[in-house]
């Protein structure tokens, strides 16, 4: 890690195996490179910002997808761990910190998916013909019949449970036709994560966790779906792809600040574990209730004791400013959807 760069906000991709001998390059680019621990690296570059995520939709899928690019150039050296999409860290020491208090749960996660390779399945189709199906079921062509023998203007209610009832029919009917392929697709994978639908286009949205030795099986799964279907639908595989649903890092960082203020607020000058942090918030608590207080702020006070409580037990039980997680968590936005 450059010196001079040690007080500068990390913006975090991945967390790998700590490349010894040279085989992944500690920088990949001008702007992304490694910062190294004992037994992990992290794979990072400076960022102006402690939030460079944005709330505009397209730039957000745009940095996304940078994000997942940079990840998937590492995975062609070695297995990775992805981060959270945008999560920064406040500085060097951060990651660091980050690399040798996760150790452990970067090691199991690693295990666990050791031999093992994600794929993202999108099934489509066209919704028109669907529709038009729906169209000429028996409800909807009674109710049709009644809007258009009514007397004067079509009841509003009546075209709004029209529109509802067609809705319910079209999702009734991908309903039936993705759990059909998902259970065909489970029953190869390891694990499985279902996905948000984008629009009604979209049928199934699936995220595999496929063993490296059936990935033969996947492909012959998704040509013996495909024939069954006679063209009505679109498979799309991707992948092979790192564990984003399966194994992400998440990672917090406490503000110092925020932990100064809150031993100052529980009166402690050391933070030792977590029954030493109990023990002051149930006396300061007692101290502000309102049988012994009779304050009239008491409901703010209590507030801004239970802040600094949840604040150090966290500092106490990651041992230090660093919360540190590997989950199996949904992605924001469906990878590869267009």
């Amino acid at each position: 890690m450059s010196s001079n760069h040690r007080d500068t906000a990390r913006y975090l991709y991945a967390i790998v195996p700590n490349p010894e001998g040279g085989w992944l390059p500690e920088r990949l680019d001008d702007e992304i490179y490694l910062i190294k621990g004992r037994h992990f690296a992290a794979v990072v570059k400076n960022a102006a910002t402690s939030s460079p995520v944005t709330g505009d939709r397209q730039e957000l899928a745009r940095m996304l997808l940078a994000h997942q690019e940079v990840i998937e150039r590492v995975m062609a050296w070695t297995p990775v761990l992805p981060v959270k999409f945008g999560t920064v860290a406040p500085d060097g020491g951060s990651v660091v910190r980050c690399l040798t208090n996760g150790a452990a749960a970067f090691a199991d996660a690693l295990q666990r998916m050791k031999g093992r390779t994600q794929f993202e399945i999108l099934v489509t189709w066209d919704p028109e013909p669907v529709f038009a199906a729906i169209a000429a079921n028996p409800k909807i062509v009674e109710l049709k019949q009644q809007l258009m023998t009514s007397a004067g203007a079509p009841d509003p209610v009546a075209v709004a449970r029209l529109g509802v009832l067609a809705k319910q029919f079209f999702d009734r009917r991908r309903e039936e036709v993705s759990d059909v392929i998902a259970e065909v697709l489970r029953k190869i994978a390891e694990d499985a994560v279902t996905n948000a639908l984008m629009d009604d286009r979209m049928v199934l949205n699936i995220a595999l966790l496929i063993d490296d030795q059936k990935a033969a099986a996947l492909d012959d799964s998704l040509e013996t779906l495909d024939a069954s279907y006679d063209g009505k639908l679109t498979f799309r595989c991707i992948g092979p792809l790192p564990s984003y649903s399966f194994a992400t890092v998440e990672l917090s960082f406490l503000d110092a600040d925020k932990i100064a203020r809150a031993r100052r607020l529980l009166e402690l000058d050391v933070i030792q574990d977590a029954k030493t942090v109990q023990a002051a918030y149930r006396r300061l608590a007692k101290l502000v209730h309102p049988d012994t207080s009779g304050g009239t702020d008491v409901g703010e006070r209590i507030a801004e004791l239970n802040d600094a409580f949840t604040t150090l037990s966290s500092y106490v039980d990651a041992r230090g400013p660093v919360l540190i997680a590997v989950n199996r968590t949904e992605p924001a936005f469906a990878i590869g959807d267009g």
